[in-house]
């Protein structure tokens, strides 16, 4: 999720438009957006109650107005008291069912033609003169007699293209059709006035390649005028430079939009928990890769470079395919579809290979001055890696970015951004495409896709449903334009945007809005066999929405669409928090809502139990991993027993995590409790494959910035290795889903920016070469970390950090090492809930258990039932995060060092000892252990508390 937005100064118009027009002389009779048009009979609202009557009135000029008390323009639809809503009703608008409900006497053609303009409800005193009036928010109007199910966007066939626009509020839509040189060749009018709201136009087989845009006449409240909009196809696949134009483009029949080989590929789908996950952006993946073309560094096309067919193999698809050898499955992709916040045309834009003095060309500010001019046309990168040099802690850096503010320096004309600023949901960001003008986009997406199949990965990519970056008269409006005040959330009382996401939040309760997110998501899923989706701020969205597009993804099938819709993995941010927090609005998408519909959840529990806090939030407090209790930092003043019960606290929370955050799951807590996962509000999953277990991803500090945060001053480098590499270990080795970002296992820095979404490449770029981290490279942009500076001038001037190529390859090999021993069994791997409530166990648990020590078995043995690995009897995990090594009596007998680690990389986990019964666990190590079958099913331990759920 992206916390900020970002305005950009080569684009002048507002996001949001301007402030609501207030259609009445005195303020103190209108107010707000207070009444709910929910049906065709029935509106809320809180009408005053020495109203002696009510009305709705409506004006498809935009002509209401009140002067003396007195109303005048536009039509009336009468209102009686004493209404009553059914009870779907109070649940569907269950945020205001507790209001006064009032009858609306009207026919629904008039309720049709009122909709297309300025609707109020006013309140009249016993004298007949308004004493209250407010605008009536319509939504539920509108999926009332507006719905619709068919295909909306543009669709060919043999006749020739049809497109079709749902704008049932519009008062006339027609379509103009652009050249190549955006000359029009016609304007064309719809079919017919639509009663469903959907205007359909056909054109001939020429509009192919052609551009075009809608001209909408409609009312919007924003300005209180019918409005006549230039606006692009909120279904549009294809679209022009910066996107002004939609194109028409041929998805499935185009031959040449399509790779060799692309209707040939059908993918099987993994079981959910034989999954895991790398998350990358587009830019950061390849823009400094000297391997990679230059024509080709931060695009899609990086990724073709996978040494397959002729293709050089580039270092970063060389670092993903070793990956992939290892056992990961999917690479997760930053939003890929058309945003707002970056423009496409690069001699629009300033990247790091222009000459410094670029800048000064863009960005008129007396701070700047004085550096274009002595660094001339030496290349911005190059003045960056010499200002870091001479000090790595330098303000300079980050202060074109910030000069002369976020949204006016080098942040708004770079190439950069994390890309969750939604413009148009069903075509590719141009940005990332070789030429941004037009089809090329899907060509390129497509041959991503097809190299990272060829490279034995599947394709994650993250869908931004919650709210679009622009709303109202802006040029970035498009839901907006079309339909005003129905796409998005509005207060219900206010009647201003929520913004809760970042940004105007959409609403997917209204029908239309759901139909586009699951329309959109089944076309990423057909026509760019897209294998997973995860979706931002999940929360923000209904669970029956998430259930329903389940459902419609089902339909896809290998044998008819080439796509194994079934089992596509769908899992996201199911934070719970906004206006439609605890379930207001509706049943949340969120994690202790979602058990049991297989959708995954990020499991923030064992992210915090792990690292600690993200250093922005919590400071210096300490995790299990990186210090609690056993070597507290400088900063740490609680006493030995509060670090102690802290330390307990977050081994319960890790071993509730590593069980996969079974809600149910029974375990003995460090109160000597029997209790289960859900307690102490922790576990929230009923099955496994719905905790996405994680420890860092785009947001927030890398977890080797939050853990150099965490760890005492003069800790030396060894230790510090071995702490980020038992970090992913308990990630790695536990039940669920892992997560990793781009970079973990080589130790990725970002210079402790906590929000490094509008960056640059500066922060964000991965350097497969192994060069960099990236720490210490100047203090991160000020928008976001300026708070922090003083502490962050300490951490990153650390004498005791300083990181080589050496320390990269080795945390690279042991974090394959990693992804092989969980690939090596199944144990790995359970499926379901009771597999993993009568296979997994933890020893060293309850109020007496050794601190720093983690000790989970899986049982393969004669009491887990059926036998999943034919060759174990179980696997037991050790973790040990003390300064020193530690024992603990297990009392299993015929254990061994894991083969993997056992000839691994990792020598010092070849100290780890075992005599009778008792392990001896070296410092800071993540340990596995094997009991072999001798040729039949022998015991192991299952978890003793099973019974006593």
């Amino acid at each position: 999720m992206k916390r900020y937005l970002i305005v950009l100064l080569f684009f002048l118009p507002v996001l949001t438009g301007a402030a609501e027009t207030n259609i009445f002389d005195e303020e103190r009779i209108f107010s707000g957006a207070e009444a709910h048009w929910i049906a065709s009979d029935k509106l809320i609202w809180n009408a005053p109650l020495n109203a002696e009557r009510v009305e709705i009135r409506y004006s498809l000029q935009a002509d209401i107005r009140f002067s003396d008390d007195e109303v005048t323009g536009g039509e009336i639809i009468k209102l009686e008291p004493g209404a009553a809503l059914t009870r779907r009703q109070s649940d569907k608008f269950r945020h205001i069912s507790d209001r006064r409900v009032f009858r609306v006497n009207s026919d629904t053609e008039t309720i049709r033609q009122a909709v297309k303009g300025q609707v109020v409800a006013i309140a009249y005193d016993n004298e007949d003169r308004a004493i209250y009036a407010t605008r009536v928010q319509f939504p539920g109007i509108i999926d009332e007699l507006f719905s619709y199910d068919g295909i909306l966007g543009p669709a060919y066939h043999e006749e020739g293209i049809d497109v079709k626009l749902w704008a049932p509020t519009a008062q006339s839509v027609s379509i103009t059709v652009y050249n190549d040189s955006k000359n029009p060749v016609g304007i064309f009018q719809a079919d017919e006035i639509p009663e469903n709201g959907v205007w359909h136009f056909r054109g001939p087989e020429e509009w192919d390649r052609m551009f075009y845009r809608f001209t909408v006449e409609v009312y919007h409240h924003i300005n209180n005028e019918i409005n006549r909009f230039e606006v692009t196809d909120p279904y549009s696949v294809s679209l022009s430079t910066d996107s002004y134009y939609s194109q028409f483009a041929d998805l499935k029949g185009d031959e040449s939009l399509k790779p060799a080989g692309w209707d040939e590929i059908r993918k099987v789908q993994p079981r959910p928990v034989d999954i895991s996950i790398y998350e990358t952006h587009i830019r950061d993946f390849s823009i400094i890769d000297t391997s990679v073309h230059a024509g080709h560094r931060g695009t899609y096309m990086a990724f073709t470079h996978n040494g397959i067919g002729g293709d050089n193999l580039s270092k970063g698809m060389n670092h993903l395919i070793q990956l992939a050898e290892a056992g990961l499955t999917h690479l997760h992709l930053l939003p890929i579809n058309d945003i707002a916040s970056v423009n496409e045309n690069p001699a629009n834009r300033i990247d790091l290979h222009h000459p410094y003095s670029r800048i000064c060309g863009f960005i008129e500010h007396e701070e700047l001055t004085d550096a274009c001019a002595r660094y001339g046309d030496t290349p911005i990168r190059e003045v960056f890696e010499m200002l870091a040099d001479e000090d790595p802690v330098t303000e300079k850096i980050q202060k074109p970015y910030n000069v002369p503010g976020r949204m006016n320096g080098l942040a708004a004309y770079d190439g950069f951004n994390w890309g969750y600023d939604p413009f148009h949901f069903n075509a590719p960001e141009g940005s990332y495409a070789t030429d941004p003008e037009g089809a090329q986009r899907i060509l390129e997406v497509r041959e991503m896709v097809k190299a990272l199949h060829e490279a034995g990965l599947k394709v994650v990519i993250d869908v931004v449903y919650n709210h679009t970056f622009a709303s109202g008269t802006s040029r970035f409006s498009v839901l907006d334009k079309v339909v005003p005040g129905y796409y998005h959330r509005y207060n219900p009382n206010t009647g201003e945007m929520e913004t809760s996401t970042c940004c105007d939040n959409t609403a997917a309760e209204h029908a239309m809005m759901e139909k586009l997110l699951i329309d959109s998501v089944i076309l990423w899923a057909r026509y760019y066999k897209i294998d997973s989706f995860r979706f931002d701020l999940m929360g923000h969205h209904p669970r029956y929405v998430m259930e329903n597009l389940q459902k419609a993804l089902a339909m896809l099938t290998l044998e008819e669409h080439g796509v194994d819709g079934a089992n596509l993995y769908i899992y996201g941010e199911g934070w719970n928090f906004g206006e439609v927090a605890d379930n207001r609005i509706f049943e949340q998408a969120t994690q202790f809502n979602m058990g049991g519909t297989g959708i995954g959840n990020f499991n923030d529990r064992i992210r915090d139990a792990i690292r600690g806090g993200f250093f922005s939030w919590s400071g210096r407090e300490q995790g299990f991993a990186n210090g609690r209790y056993l070597f507290p930092n400088e900063d740490d003043e609680d006493n030995r027993s509060r670090q102690l019960e802290g330390l307990l606290s977050q081994a319960d929370r890790i071993r509730v995590g590593m069980a996969g955050n079974m809600a149910e799951y029974p375990y003995l807590n460090r109160f000597n409790e029997v209790v289960t996962g859900s307690n102490e509000y922790i576990g929230y999953t009923l099955l496994p494959q719905e905790s996405v277990n994680y420890i860092d991803k785009h947001d927030n500090e890398t977890l080797w910035d939050n853990t150099q945060a965490k760890l005492p001053f003069d800790l030396d480098m060894d230790s510090r290795l071995r702490i980020h590499l038992l970090s992913t270990a308990f990630i790695n080795y536990g039940q669920g889903v892992p997560f990793h970002q781009l970079g973990t296992d080589i130790l990725r820095s970002k210079s402790m920016d906590r929000n490094s979404f509008d960056s640059g490449d500066w922060f964000n770029s991965v350097d497969f070469s192994l060069e960099t981290n990236n720490w210490a490279i100047g203090l991160p942009p000020a928008w976001d970390n300026s708070d922090r500076w003083d502490e962050h001038r300490i951490i990153l001037s650390n004498p005791q950090i300083e990181v080589i190529r050496e320390h990269m390859e080795f945390t690279n090999a042991v974090f394959r090492e990693q992804l092989s021993v969980r690939y090596s069994s199944p144990l790995f791997r359970l499926e379901t809930a009771e597999e993993i409530k009568r296979r997994v166990k933890f020893h060293n648990t309850g109020p007496d258990q050794v601190p720093g020590i983690i000790a989970m078995s899986i049982s393969d043995g004669t009491c887990a039932g059926e036998t999943l690995d034919e060759y174990l009897d179980g696997i037991l995990v050790l973790f040990n995060s003390d300064l020193i090594a530690q024992q603990i009596h297990i009392g299993i007998r015929g254990l061994d060092l894991h083969p993997v680690l056992a000839e691994g990389t990792d020598t010092v986990l070849h100290n780890t000892s075992i005599s009778n019964g008792t392990i001896t666990i070296p410092a800071h190590s993540a340990v596995v252990l094997i009991k072999r079958q001798d040729g039949e099913q022998g015991s192991f331990p299952c978890n003793p508390f099973l019974e006593s759920e």
